[in-house]
């Protein structure tokens, strides 16, 4: 159900752009700006409750402490990249990005189980389409937005890092091309749920597509973000806390509203453009980012957080046994 919520979100968003002209921007925007502090920013805020269950057993009382200056040097370290080193910065958070989005994205192909890499190639290829179609096909307006989220005097720094996502760009589109091609193939082989599940999966990813390649790449982001990614997030953060929505929703409000509060104080005070829609742009790159990469970090971690988690609990054990 919700990939067919999101196709028609899509659509409904393409005719909307249609009917309106690009004045209507600053509406949009921030309808878009409420969904992110609504859905978008939430997605992410529940992962102080999830790093206690990791951190505590091992750091004791201490843990909180730990984990939020870490996850704060974090931030702080990706809004100074954008200042110091833009380039690089735009590369490794637009590939992590898409490793990230990619874990969010259902399994569909029928890999073998083992084939590990050849599975993460396709994730990746699926989940940066929100990267790589802008980079393909509106490649100077991907250049004027990260132009203005970069201090002055980064332009060709700017133009070089765009240059190698579109190499990376095509050759991610291309992998992507045959695993739609391979899921096509399988839909006329497959039959009853399964057919009407990868059927309506191929429609969705080329109505993102379609988006992605036609619509300012900033809405086109923040609606597949808020939309898809973060909701699909919200469910499964919701399965492993074993909350209602309500009680999820309280218990993660006081982080959400700390992290609308930074990005807040940051737009005003340190991102703030002459213009509103510039100002918009920067908040969705600098600041989004900023909260995402400790986010999408402390995911990354998880196996190696787990194997600490199973060496402690076996020196605990080992120890327990000797008295």
């Amino acid at each position: 159900m919700h990939a067919a919520s999101i196709t028609l979100l899509v659509w409904a968003m393409i005719g909307a752009a249609c009917c309106f002209s690009s004045a209507a921007f600053f509406p949009v925007g921030a309808a878009l700006a409420l969904l992110v502090a609504l859905i978008g920013l939430p997605h992410g805020a529940g992962d102080h409750r999830l790093a206690r269950s990791r951190f505590e057993p091992i750091l004791g009382p201490g843990w909180w402490g730990v984990f939020l200056v870490g996850y704060l040097a974090i931030a702080v370290a990706v809004v100074l990249g954008w200042f110091v080193a833009p380039a690089a910065t735009i590369i490794l958070f637009f590939f992590a990005s898409a490793w990230h989005f990619g874990q969010e994205e259902p399994e569909l192909l029928p890999c073998p189980r083992d084939a590990k890499f050849l599975r993460l190639v396709f994730r990746v290829a699926r989940g940066g389409l929100v990267i790589w179609v802008p980079v393909v096909f509106q490649t100077d307006e991907v250049v004027r937005i990260l132009s203005l989220t970069a201090p002055r005097g980064f332009a060709s720094e700017i133009r070089w890092a765009v240059d190698v996502l579109v190499v990376c760009s095509w050759v991610m589109l291309s992998i992507e091309a045959v695993a739609v091609g391979w899921q096509a193939l399988s839909i006329i082989v497959s039959e009853g749920r399964r057919r009407r599940i990868l059927s309506l999966d191929v429609l969705m990813i080329a109505s993102l597509v379609t988006m992605f390649a036609w619509m300012n790449p900033v809405v086109g982001f923040l609606v597949y973000f808020c939309g898809w990614h973060s909701v699909r997030g919200l469910r499964r953060l919701r399965r492993e806390l074993g909350e209602s929505w309500w009680e999820m929703a309280i218990t993660l409000a006081p982080m959400t509203l700390l992290s609308v509060v930074l990005i807040g104080f940051a737009t005003f005070f340190v991102l703030q453009a002459s213009t509103w829609d510039d100002t918009l742009i920067r908040a969705t790159f600098v600041g989004l980012s900023s909260v995402a990469v400790p986010h999408m970090l402390f995911h990354a971690a998880d196996p190696v957080i787990d194997w600490g988690l199973r060496q402690h609990a076996g020196r605990t054990a080992g120890l327990g046994g000797g008295a």
